[in-house]
């Protein structure tokens, strides 16, 4: 059997590559052999701008994943949708739920998915729609989340987040998920935000695919608003995963990029960027 290679270009962040766009917002193309998959579809344009620079055709996607349900990752669905008509759409339970941001001394925020975001998916056909509640793969070595366990006590959704604009409820944002991908030298993850915790995550992938040794993750690990012991506990817990890289993007933050380079090994923590390739071979 031939070894198929996966390939994740970074589309959407906060920094790019020269002659790339930038935005508040997060999305990957992977490329697996003759497939191809859509990660989250940022916020306001950057993801079909720099897809057309960087020569991917969007509508090759034959699967369209949403790690969840708020603004930043899903802002272009309709755009994507109305170019691409044979996409499945694969999302977790709740991400079509309202949500806010309640901070403190700030207007209060509504963060989930857009209104015609919510229509494009509504109006898709039942069968091009598909709602985890457990993990799912896609492809052989290709496995979706579905919404994560949370486990770690130290963890928590990141924010200041609220179903409801009176902040009388909290999102935990549940329907946050993430993908993984079975590769000869271990585990490759995307992340979109991580909201379920960064080691929540990752060991419930190591859990489910049966696969222990980590080879590397990508994308937004939210801990931009992580106090100083949740970030010392989780760069304790990648020191003993021993990844060969880590690519924090979106809502890492750049104190915890920074700290994380330091705590951990400036070689193998590369900040993401829009038009970064990453590239492995599959099991």
């Amino acid at each position: 059997m031939t070894k198929q290679q996966v390939k994740i270009t970074v589309l959407v962040d906060y920094e790019a590559a020269e002659g790339l766009e930038t935005e508040h917002g997060f999305a990957a193309w992977v490329e697996v052999g003759d497939h191809h998959i859509l990660f989250d579809t940022g916020q306001t344009g950057a993801m079909q701008a720099n897809a057309a620079k960087l020569g991917l055709e969007l509508n090759r996607a034959e699967a369209l994943v949403l790690s969840h349900g708020h603004f930043d990752h899903t802002g272009t669905l309709p755009d994507f949708l109305a170019e691409n008509e044979a996409v499945h759409v694969y999302f977790a339970h709740g991400a079509h739920i309202d949500r806010y941001s309640c901070k403190p001394g700030t207007p209060v925020r509504s963060i989930g998915m857009p209104e015609n975001s919510r229509l494009a998916l509504a109006q898709l056909p039942a069968e091009r729609l598909h709602e985890l509640k457990a993990p799912h793969y896609l492809l052989p070595g290709v496995g979706i989340t579905g919404p994560v366990p949370r486990i770690a006590s130290f963890e928590d959704a990141g924010g200041p987040f609220f179903l409801d604009p009176d902040s009388r409820n909290d999102d935990r944002i549940e329907d946050d998920q993430s993908m993984w991908f079975e590769t000869d030298e271990g585990l490759v993850i995307l992340l979109g935000c991580c909201h379920a915790g960064l080691v929540n995550t990752i060991e419930y992938i190591r859990k489910v695919s049966g696969i222990h040794k980590l080879r590397g993750i990508v994308g937004g690990m939210h801990l931009v608003n992580a106090n100083q012991q949740r970030l010392d506990r989780t760069f304790d817990e990648i020191k003993n995963w021993e990844p060969e890289f880590l690519v924090p993007c979106h809502c890492t933050g750049q104190n915890a990029a920074e700290q994380m380079q330091q705590a951990i090994c400036s070689s193998i923590v590369k900040t993401g960027y829009a038009g970064m390739v990453i590239s492995a071979g599959l099991m």
